[in-house]
Formats: structure tokens, C-alpha cells, sequence
């Protein structure tokens, strides 16, 4: 009885709980990164400063406009880099927490592997 509560509990409440885990894990990421925030403001500009309407001479309006555009550029640039840097992230991260699933799924088969393993008198050689 004691073995069947520990299987139910294991493929069963268990198995949710590390999937839940999981996917907490992966939100966690995706927030940190805020590719979602990143996304929505990919061509706002980057810390702009002083770059804002200066009225005045051609010159002044010309520099800010230049000053307003190389701050969307670097803007873009900056957020693409930690979209893709972030989605890297999160894809090795998916892959990783994928293979801690399939380990979860199949530790319990390894005693029974184990035994199957010693009755047919498979010995790893270890030399």
C-alpha cells in the first residue's frame, strides 16, 4: 500500500507540482528579461537627455532632430540585443527544465532498471 501511495503520489500531485515548478521558473525568466515590455517599446528612444524640441536656428532644429534619431537607433539596438540575449536565455533554460521533467518522470524506473539489470548479470566495468 505504502508503494502505490508513493507511485500516486509521485506521477500524480507530484509530477504537477514540478511542472508548476517549472513554469514558474520559466516566468520568472521572461519577466526578468520584460521581452514582452521590450517588444512594445522597441523604437522608443534610449535615455535621451537633452534631445528633446529646441526651437531656434535651422542648426538647433536639425541637431536635435539627429540627437532624437541616433537615440531611437541606439534604443533599438540596445532592446533587440536583450530581446535575442534573453530569448537565448530562456530557450536553454526551457531545454534544461525539460530534461528535469523527464528525469522526474523516470526515477522511479531506475531501481526497477537496476534489477533487471543484476538478474541478467549486466556488471559495468568500471576499469
Amino acid at each position: 500500500m505504502f508503494l502505490v501511495g508513493m507511485i500516486t503520489w509521485w506521477y500524480g500531485r507530484g509530477w504537477q507540482g514540478q511542472f508548476d515548478r517549472v513554469k514558474h521558473r520559466l516566468a520568472g525568466t521572461a519577466e526578468f528579461f520584460s521581452i514582452g515590455q521590450l517588444f512594445r517599446t522597441l523604437f522608443s528612444p534610449f535615455r535621451q537627455i537633452s534631445a528633446g524640441r529646441m526651437g531656434g536656428s535651422l542648426s538647433i532644429v536639425i541637431r536635435s532632430f539627429f540627437d532624437r534619431a541616433l537615440s531611437h537607433v541606439i534604443g533599438s539596438i540596445v532592446r533587440s540585443l536583450t530581446i535575442l540575449f534573453g530569448s537565448i536565455i530562456i530557450l536553454l533554460q526551457a531545454i534544461y527544465e525539460g530534461l528535469i521533467l523527464l528525469f522526474w518522470f523516470a526515477l522511479p524506473l531506475f531501481p526497477i532498471v537496476g534489477l533487471i539489470m543484476m538478474a541478467i548479470g549486466w556488471v559495468p566495468s568500471w576499469t
